[in-house]
């Protein structure tokens, strides 16, 4: 629980599966059955709690979170009144997952169809979302958004929309 939980900075939680393996001393070929029953059982135990055990494929931590109603809801739009820091935030996702982890500002300005996102990206660099190189213009995600998203879940979601959109336009063609 204290690996899962612990907060190694603003943007980086939990830990890896070897910290954790290494941290429990145990070594050999199960180790890997080990880890995933030990996950699983510690996952049982604390979900009459309202907790569970997620993982950040950004940086591959396993950490403890929060979920009801209410914190999904939260942490869905953690701009609050910036809609226009979340939809840049998600041009940054769409074009980082096509590029292998990295984005070019004129790639997110495109999708994003504004001319002027300089300031959008400097203020998400500031709230720890993304990091931005600009002698390159290149801007990366930081783990943080894993840990407030289930990526896998938005994916998996937008993917069955597209999925179900191009079945209705193939139906009415």
């Amino acid at each position: 629980m204290y690996y899962l939980s612990k907060k190694k900075s603003k943007s980086q939680m939990g830990a890896t599966k070897e910290e954790i393996v290494e941290a429990l001393q145990v070594k050999g070929k199960n180790e890997s059955i080990f880890f995933q029953e030990l996950v699983h059982n510690l996952s049982r135990y604390i979900e009459p709690l309202g907790l569970y055990i997620r993982f950040n494929p950004l940086d591959d931590h396993w950490f403890i979170s929060y979920d009801d109603e209410m914190s999904n809801l939260v942490a869905a739009n953690p701009f609050k009144s910036k809609p226009k820091l979340a939809a840049t935030l998600f041009c940054v996702i769409i074009c980082t997952y096509s590029n292998s982890g990295i984005a070019r500002v004129k790639e997110i300005m495109e999708i994003r169809k504004k001319k002027d996102i300089l300031e959008d990206l400097k203020e998400l660099e500031e709230d720890g979302y993304i990091q931005t190189d600009e002698k390159t213009n290149e801007v990366r995600l930081t783990p943080l958004i894993g840990y407030q998203l289930d990526l896998q879940k938005l994916f998996t979601k937008l993917s069955l929309k597209l999925k179900s959109s191009e079945i209705k336009t193939k139906d009415q063609s």
